[in-house]
């Protein structure tokens, strides 16, 4: 793998100028894509038109991974709120004794499963098949949409934001997109198939945690 250095220069598709440009390589501090945080003074590649940034080169990727890392201490999102009554529902169905610090466990250990498996690609036509599902229901019983959200935030050790970014990585979804596709998946697994060796392992995850 050749080396790059400040000044070196190449070419690349720019968004922004919709064409393949000349750019050169140099220091940027680089927002990461979902708005949350920053990775600074990353070797990237510039275009020299719009002075974007169109290129980062492998040499950085861990400098970004692990800055990303650091900054991502916990897990928020405002979901709908049907989604969290599903997870809970999932949680029940595997334990009576189950409580909501039981979500962080779950999703823990599918965002670990999903990674290990290489199964991210799978979890958006999940998703747009568990809308469809919830969409045909409340059409089904004659009942309006509702606009109802409730907020999921979940501290992170360093094992679980790692598998986290990897799947947003794969995935190319935001946070809350990614977690409403977890979500789902668990939902089909725990109640919809019902899968005895996931509930199985769920539920030998929930007497460890007590």
């Amino acid at each position: 793998m050749n080396i790059l250095f400040e000044g070196d220069t190449g070419q690349a598709l720019c968004e922004r100028c919709q064409a393949l440009v000349a750019m050169h390589y140099t220091r940027r501090d680089v927002p990461f894509s979902d708005g949350l945080g920053v990775a600074r003074d990353i070797l990237v590649g510039v275009c020299d038109g719009c002075d974007t940034v169109v290129a980062i080169p492998p040499q950085s990727t861990p400098a970004i991974r692990e800055a990303r890392k650091q900054q991502l201490k916990s897990i928020e999102a405002r979901l709908p709120a049907v989604y969290l009554d599903v997870l809970d529902a999932a949680m029940q169905a595997v334990s009576s004794e189950a409580g909501a610090h039981l979500r962080k466990l779950f999703l823990a250990h599918y965002f670990h499963w999903l990674v290990q498996a290489r199964q991210g690609a799978g979890l958006q036509p999940g998703h747009e098949a568990f809308v469809q599902a919830l969409d045909a229901q409340r059409r089904q019983r004659g009942l309006p949409a509702s606009g109802a959200t409730r907020r999921l935030s979940m501290k992170v050790n360093a094992h679980m934001a790692e598998d986290f970014l990897t799947l947003l990585g794969q995935t190319r979804m935001s946070q809350t997109e990614l977690l409403k596709a977890v979500i789902a998946r668990i939902q089909m697994d725990v109640l919809e198939a019902r899968d005895p060796q996931v509930i199985e392992t769920l539920q030998r995850l929930t007497r460890v945690a007590g």
